[in-house]
């Protein structure tokens, strides 16, 4: 059973290590310079909101936080990555519950929207099975400098 909580300093060496090549890294952090630091990724999170990890027997599984806060009405969740130990184990689906709930409760928003790339096939079947629906496809160049689209996708969160 997964549960989380606020990301500590101390989380970023271990989610520094999640990205298994420049190609992970990407999909988590477009702008961020791979391999990445303990240190670059703690100090991204201090830009962000609630940056969250996801725990396993009090293991990091996962990360996420959230971003561009639009007052009373929607954020972004970003940076969303996995442990490779704890993929297709349940901890991407609870991670982004986890930010939809957070977004929610501690922000009073009632839309969440994310990125993902085309070519990230798993991310985009995990979200179409949250009930993201995609709202917008922007150009984009990956880490190799190759033509990719940018999917954007909300979720409206009832209630």
């Amino acid at each position: 059973m997964y549960e989380f909580r606020d990301a500590k300093r101390e989380d970023f060496g271990q989610i520094a290590a999640f990205p298994q090549d420049r190609r992970e890294a990407f999909f988590m952090w477009p702008r961020g310079s791979y391999p990445f630091t303990a240190e670059a990724l703690y100090e991204a999170a201090m830009r962000r909101l609630l940056p969250t990890v996801a725990l396993r027997e009090g293991e990091i599984a996962g990360y996420a936080n959230l971003y561009d806060l639009e007052e009373r009405e929607s954020c972004w969740i970003g940076n969303v990555i996995v442990s490779p130990k704890h993929r297709d184990q349940g901890a991407g689906k609870f991670l982004v519950e986890t930010m939809i709930r957070r977004a929610r409760d501690e922000l009073g928003v009632r839309e969440v929207r994310l990125v993902v790339h085309n070519v990230n096939t798993g991310a985009l079947l995990l979200y179409h099975k949250l009930g993201f629906e995609p709202f917008g496809l922007t150009p984009a160049t990956d880490d190799e400098n190759r033509e990719i689209a940018r999917i954007l996708m909300k979720y409206r969160i009832p209630g």
